[in-house]
């Protein structure tokens, strides 16, 4: 009969036994060894992080260095018998429970009623509570009495992958100590260890791939190393790992963004059949892509000061000869459309290649980004449209001599005959008959109202008479009508206004049938598409910019 023998998996084989060996999370294993160097032993932890960062097997050296024959101590034996029976799992007095499964009360109350005996044949009863958030939340409360006042021989050990869920009173009642993501070095170095140790040949390209798809977890790298192994049958190369994987090929990835830079749709498409042709998957497919557009977007952003960790010499070097050939603006947006496209593929849309599809010709068919301000100077330049003249000043003929030290008071043309006709308040108040601002007035009422600058944010205050005020607002929903009707608030906004216009001045409110003016007093443009974040008002104001926007029927984005 053909003996069996059991193959060890490297996540196994390669768990950590004591705390030098955990791998690239000094800021725990450090506050642990000396806690227990200096006899600072607490009855209960809380180790928290992602997954695969080392959490389950810290707990166990931490059985291991609290029931060691030669502990408390930092550096557990592996010899004696406590040592051994706790790395094979056979300890009496160290239990571990999975909270996942275990969720229910009557699991907690067991537990307490255990805490009572004494151990067994170890110096300290412990119990390893793995993803602890899982449990209900009656099991929490009853596990919190315990926790409160545990019996000296008893020490808890919580791991969790959620925090957040654990309960305040629990946290605060034990030592928390937080895992982290392995930086991509820190998991190459760790795999390429391990893959000398277990005479494994791989190329450091695969190492980067698998270093990469591990995403900051030591078990789950581990894992693909054995995925890969077993593929790859002998030498491990950059290209076995990534077919073994099932990763899109870079070649792909860069083939779709050089269609799109060129506006090429049917190459941007072809690249999409690519990753049919190769059996790979869509959700696979657009979060490489996501993560190669951001690389793009750094390379251009950063030139040659672009480093990273997951790429060689030579995928770097392509990275920014590619960037350098690329708008920012350009490789922005895109990024951000891919985002999108992404987010809905992983939700599982029921067609996600043609979701695919319909971002490859929307982003082959996209304009490149234009600057606003170098548009209008072009524009300006080629004489295809001027800003609106200023409004200049009257003659010396038309205003009375003054003095160099007072200022030359100008008052507006007299309104034209007909009892429609309406002028704009000019700027600076100097009377009844004077120039007035409309913004610092509004100031002033939403200093007492704040709730009103959304119902007089577009207001005209014009003259209509000398000495006559109209205050014309747009036509807004009924409840902002409503507040207008208000007597006193109409009080307050008359009482503003005649601090400005003057006592002697009669202010009179009238609702306008449009529903927003094209310019209002304060002298800003209403533009008729939402304003990109960060735009400045004068930008917005800019009469040559809105007509850009009406020729071309263009779209500010951020």
């Amino acid at each position: 009969m053909t003996e069996i023998t059991s193959y060890q998996a490297l996540a196994r084989k390669w768990r950590p036994q004591t705390f030098d060996d955990v791998v690239a999370q000094p800021q725990v294993t450090t506050t642990l060894k000396n806690a227990l160097s200096s006899g600072r032993i607490h009855h209960a932890y809380l180790l928290c992080g992602p997954r695969g960062t080392g959490k389950t097997t810290t707990a166990r050296i931490l059985a291991k260095a609290l029931n060691c024959e030669k502990g408390p101590t930092s550096e557990p034996c592996n010899e004696c018998h406590a040592c051994k029976s706790i790395t094979n799992g056979s300890n009496l007095d160290v239990l571990e429970i999975d909270a996942a499964s275990n969720t229910g009360i009557d699991h907690i109350r067991a537990l307490r009623e255990s805490t009572i005996v004494v151990p067994a044949e170890s110096r300290f009863k412990i119990y390893i509570i793995d993803e602890v958030h899982r449990l209900s939340v009656f099991a929490k409360d009853a596990l919190l009495k315990t926790l409160e006042e545990p019996p000296p021989a008893v020490k808890f050990i919580f791991a969790t992958t959620e925090a957040h869920e654990v309960p305040q009173t629990v946290r605060s009642r034990s030592l928390r100590l937080d895992f982290h993501l392995l930086s991509q070095d820190s998991l190459r170095q760790h795999l390429l260890t391990i893959a000398k140790n277990e005479k494994i040949d791989v190329e450091p390209g695969a190492l980067d791939v698998i270093a990469t798809e591990a995403a900051g977890s030591v078990r789950d790298s581990l894992s693909l190393l054995d995925q890969v192994a077993a593929y790859a049958g002998g030498k491990i190369t950059t290209e076995l790992a990534t077919e073994a994987l099932g990763l899109v090929d870079s070649q792909i990835l860069f083939a779709f963004t050089d269609a799109t830079a060129q506006g090429d749709v049917a190459a941007a498409l072809d690249a999409i059949s690519a990753v049919a042709r190769a059996g790979r998957d869509y959700q696979q497919f657009a979060r490489q892509l996501t993560e190669h557009l951001k690389r793009l977007l750094f390379a251009k952003s950063l030139g040659q000061k672009f480093v990273d960790d997951g790429l060689g010499s030579e995928d770097l070097a392509r990275y920014q000869k590619t960037a350098a050939d690329c708008d920012e603006n350009d490789l922005l947006r895109l990024l951000l459309m891919a985002v999108e496209v992404g987010h809905r593929v992983r939700r599982g849309t029921p067609q996600p290649r043609l979701e695919l599809e319909l971002f490859a010709m929307r982003s082959a068919r996209m304009d490149s980004s234009i600057d606003i301000r170098a548009l209008i100077e072009r524009l300006e330049g080629q004489g295809v449209m001027t800003r609106p003249a200023a409004a200049s000043p009257p003659s010396e003929s038309a205003q009375p001599k003054a003095s160099p030290a007072a200022k030359p008071m100008v008052r507006p043309p007299e309104p034209q005959a007909g009892p429609t006709a309406t002028q704009p308040v000019p700027k600076q108040s100097t009377g009844t008959d004077g120039h007035v601002e409309w913004g610092p007035i509004l100031d002033a009422i939403c200093e007492h109202r704040p709730t009103l600058r959304a119902v007089l944010g577009h207001a005209q205050l014009a003259r209509t008479a000398p000495g006559v005020f109209e205050l014309q607002v747009p036509k807004t929903n009924e409840f902002q009508q409503h507040q207008l009707a208000e007597k006193p608030t109409r009080d307050l906004i008359h009482a503003e206004i005649i601090k400005v216009v003057g006592k002697g001045a009669r202010v009179t409110t009238h609702v306008k049938s449009t529903s927003v003016p094209s310019d209002t007093a304060r002298g800003t443009f209403s533009s008729p598409c939402p304003a990109a974040k960060g735009m400045s008002e004068e930008l917005l104001a800019d009469h040559g910019l809105q007509e850009i926007l009406r020729r071309f029927e263009g779209e500010i984005v951020e």
